[in-house]
């Protein structure tokens, strides 16, 4: 628990990584990658962008979603890769809070966040975000060598990523018995298993 605290501490006194200076794509030409597709995160080895495919029918009510493309360029091969397509559709009866779990790329319903995780040298790696509910956060590890993705066990999203253990940390919400929310604060290594939980209740049960 000190140590998760530790980690808080130094994501808030800015030891974060998820401040990125994204470029607009008018500054690249990428001829394999879709015209108005964008940049949104970096480092020293790859560029991501994301591009908007279509915008899903309403489901049961819920507003349409948009359906993404990923993508990547490899800054030092000059070379892309089209890592997956989003499925607003995609049934996600295998989502719980309770522990991460693996699931087909093509299971992510969207993508409205990407960072990357992985550093110089190493192989691609990223953790996405989508929100297909207009609630929850879905948060999603990808390797770009892999046709899967880590589901983590959380639905608001990622704080920041601590510098030193390279940590993910997360944040979700449960309620209270009575009534109302709570917040929970979790700290996830980049194969899914959370090292560390935090609840901050604010009331008496």
């Amino acid at each position: 628990m000190r140590h998760l605290l530790y980690i808080i501490c130094a994501i808030v006194l800015g030891g974060c990584n998820n401040g990125r200076n994204v470029p607009a794509l008018n500054d690249v030409v990428f001829d394999s990658i879709p015209s108005n597709a964008y940049f949104v995160a970096e480092n020293e080895d790859w560029k991501i962008l994301l591009n908007d495919e279509a915008i899903g029918d309403s489901i049961e009510g819920v507003g349409a979603v948009k359906q993404m493309s990923l993508w990547a360029y490899n800054k030092s091969k000059k070379s892309v890769k089209k890592l997956m397509m989003s499925h607003p559709h995609a049934n996600g009866s295998w989502f719980t809070m309770e522990h991460a779990v693996k699931i087909p790329l093509d299971s992510i319903p969207t993508i409205s966040k990407v960072t990357v995780l992985s550093w110089k040298g190493e192989s691609l790696k990223l953790l996405v975000e989508g929100c297909s509910d207009y609630r929850n956060v879905q948060s999603f590890i990808i390797d770009a060598e892999s046709d899967q993705a880590i589901c983590l066990p959380t639905n608001r999203g990622l704080i920041g990523v601590s510098e030193e253990d390279g940590l993910l940390i997360m944040q979700s919400y449960a309620y209270y018995e009575d009534g109302g929310r709570y917040n929970t604060i979790q700290a996830f290594n980049f194969i899914g298993k959370r090292i560390a939980s935090m609840e901050a209740r604010v009331k008496d049960n």
